[in-house]
């Protein structure tokens, strides 16, 4: 593995915050590297009572960590899965419970009935899902959509998020653009060419600049099994008008946001700038250098970033 740090580190403070951006200097992995294995795929029974808004009865995720250890709870992005957060169950699970699920619809997750879930349903999935696994109290992480769905939940719940946690962060919009809308639009026509090629397209506007081939091709990997059915349906989510800045006082926990000087997708201007002075304890953290997905890209800087704020949670 080899290491670049493109700029030093610096705090940068502004005016009509809660809390400093803090710019700093992320690890470039640009050679190929070894990426660490998984655990193996697990399933849970979607609870009893909300069986009838679901397609199926089952849950899959991973799971790693000791049983009786805080739960961290990640949640992936649109085009993604549980496998994405590898590095994440390679550096906490010897002191966290970590926990990635797969969204309904995402890999072996039996979809959501209705073909246009709101910010509600998701919310709704997560407490599903919570429930299936024993798991109340949670530090909660996600990224792009995710980001979104962990807003979702935490807003309505905040009594059971200890910390949260957003990368690549969404806030959903009030007016969606014509350009964001067509971003939207041209992943679901994507996948309606197929799986397989969805995966190979779009990469590369994920990442930044110094992402290495085989990082490239682990998110390939992990793209192609996204299936069109949970995508359309997220898709759907994205495209409607839930807007967290205007519920984000809501937020009352320690909120780190992770955000890619080179993010494309989720401009930093356009949706952490707008959240954060709306959190009563939130923190945000850019990384020079680095895209749209901090977790895969500059995965010591994050975990680096992830241990101080989790530092309390096991005392």
């Amino acid at each position: 593995m080899f290491h670049v740090c493109i700029q030093i580190p610096k705090v940068r403070m502004r005016p009509n915050v809660q809390a400093p951006t803090e710019l700093k200097s992320a690890p470039i992995m640009t050679h190929p590297m070894a990426f660490p294995s998984l655990p193996e795929v697990r399933f849970a029974r979607i609870p009893q009572e909300s069986q009838a808004r679901y397609l199926g009865d089952r849950f899959s995720y991973i799971e790693a960590g000791p049983a009786d250890a805080p739960c961290v709870l990640f949640l992936h992005g649109i085009g993604s899965n549980a496998t994405y957060f590898r590095f994440q169950f390679a550096s906490l699970s010897h002191r966290f419970r970590v926990v990635a699920w797969n969204a309904p619809g995402y890999w072996m997750s039996d979809n959501l009935k209705t073909e246009h879930p709101s910010d509600a349903d998701y919310a709704q999935a997560v407490a599903d899902f919570t429930q299936a696994l024993d798991i109340h109290d949670m530090v909660l992480c996600g990224n792009s959509f995710g980001s979104v769905v962990a807003q979702a939940f935490a807003i309505r719940h905040p009594q059971r998020v200890q910390r949260l946690v957003l990368t690549g962060t969404g806030v959903g919009q009030k007016q969606l653009s014509a350009q964001r809308r067509e971003a939207f639009e041209a992943r679901a026509r994507r996948i309606r060419l197929g799986s397989y090629q969805y995966g190979d397209a779009g990469v590369d506007n994920l990442v930044g600049p110094h992402a290495s081939p085989a990082l490239r091709a682990m998110l390939v990997a992990v793209t192609r099994g996204t299936q069109a059915a949970g995508l359309l349906r997220a898709v759907s989510f994205r495209l409607s008008d839930f807007y967290t800045p205007d519920v984000a006082a809501a937020l009352t926990m320690p909120v780190l946001l992770v955000q890619g000087s080179e993010d494309r997708t989720n401009p930093r201007q356009d949706n952490a700038d707008l959240l954060l002075p709306q959190l009563p304890h939130g923190r945000l953290v850019e990384l020079v250098g680095i895209g749209h997905l901090p977790e895969v890209e500059a995965p010591d800087t994050f975990h680096q970033l992830l241990e101080s704020f989790l530092s309390s949670l096991d005392q």
